[in-house]
């Protein structure tokens, strides 16, 4: 399951749910969960804020700062 459909899971949206917030239809925001379609930053940042996390936290892994962590720790 990737990123996107997790975080909107977690907080109990549906895919035509998050479409009617972020003002798309079902069909454009479905194309974007699955990776066929590109959004834009404007996008990125409204389904951020209806999933309440960073636009970060869309994009990198979920692991991200503990492996950042890892790798400081070890080049220092």
């Amino acid at each position: 399951m990737n990123k996107l459909k997790q975080l909107r899971k977690a907080n109990g949206l549906t895919q035509m749910e998050m479409a009617k917030k972020l003002g798309i239809s079902e069909s454009y925001y479905c194309q974007i969960e699955n990776g066929t379609r590109r959004m834009s930053l404007k996008t990125a940042l409204d389904i951020a804020a209806i999933l309440k996390v960073t636009p970060n936290d869309l994009f990198l892994p979920s692991n991200f700062a503990e492996r950042q962590e890892k790798h400081q720790t070890k080049a220092g």
